[in-house]
């Protein structure tokens, strides 16, 4: 046990990783030899359940990638399971208030700081056996995905427990009124994310996106930058590109 790499790597530079959609371990092995600083694997949207995740968290033991698991939802057994399974870092999406990350941190961290049952499951073997210096290891990050979630940023941020919040973008510009859509985001999106940072710097916590890596630029710490399904697709522009060629 070396403790979450996670950890000292956003505290000295933003951390640069992969989503994981697709529930195979050999995609994940080549999200692994990309030189990820971490995997999100992908329990609300991806292709599988929490149930289905330690095969694809195993592929990460004894390397330099963290796992991160998105949950499906602000769940006291979903967030369990997924610490179980062997995540380092569990991201929350829909959170909207303090009391909402209050319970999100809670279910991350043993007592006396939280509600977590203890098991001797995998994780013990990943974070270590002693309560404590899990309690330290493990990071837990908010979703900040919607107006709601936005009015009461300052308050999520500086709850104890949280680590981190990770900004929604494509549900937080559903929530403005705004669609969706890749970055350049829209003028009250890209507010909003300065709006996050901002927050987050006041409260000692790590300001994550989903977006390119140019938004380090902008105080992001915690930062995806691709996923095994863009990887895959970007096969579809070098089809088009020979067919191109050969007209």
């Amino acid at each position: 046990m070396t403790g979450n790499r996670l950890r000292r790597v956003w505290d000295t530079r933003p951390a640069l990783g992969a989503w994981c959609w697709i529930p195979a371990p050999a995609v994940v092995e080549q999200l692994v030899w990309g030189g990820f600083d971490f995997i999100l694997f992908d329990c609300q949207h991806g292709e599988y359940g929490v149930a289905d995740l330690e095969p694809l968290l195993r592929v990460t033991t004894n390397t330099e990638v963290t796992p991160v698991v998105r949950v499906p939802t602000n769940d006291y057994y979903a967030i369990g399971h997924a610490l179980d399974a062997g995540a380092e870092v569990v991201v929350v999406p829909m959170v909207e208030t303090k009391a909402d990350a209050e319970r999100a941190a809670a279910a991350t961290r043993f007592f006396p700081t939280g509600t977590r049952s203890y098991a001797g499951t995998r994780s013990t073997r990943v974070l270590g056996a002693d309560p404590v210096q899990v309690n330290r290891e493990v990071a837990c990050l908010a979703m900040v995905e919607t107006a709601t979630g936005l009015a009461n940023v300052a308050e999520i941020a500086g709850t104890e427990g949280i680590d981190g919040i990770f900004i929604g973008p494509a549900d937080l510009a559903i929530t403005l009124g705004l669609p969706p859509g890749p970055p350049p985001y829209a003028a009250e999106v890209e507010r909003a994310i300065d709006q996050v940072v901002a927050a987050c710097d006041a409260a000692g916590v790590v300001p994550g996106l989903a977006a390119g890596s140019d938004y380090a630029a902008r105080g992001l710490r915690f930062l995806t930058v691709t996923g095994d399904r863009a990887l895959l697709q970007r096969g579809k522009a070098e089809l088009d590109k020979a067919r191109a060629a050969l007209r």
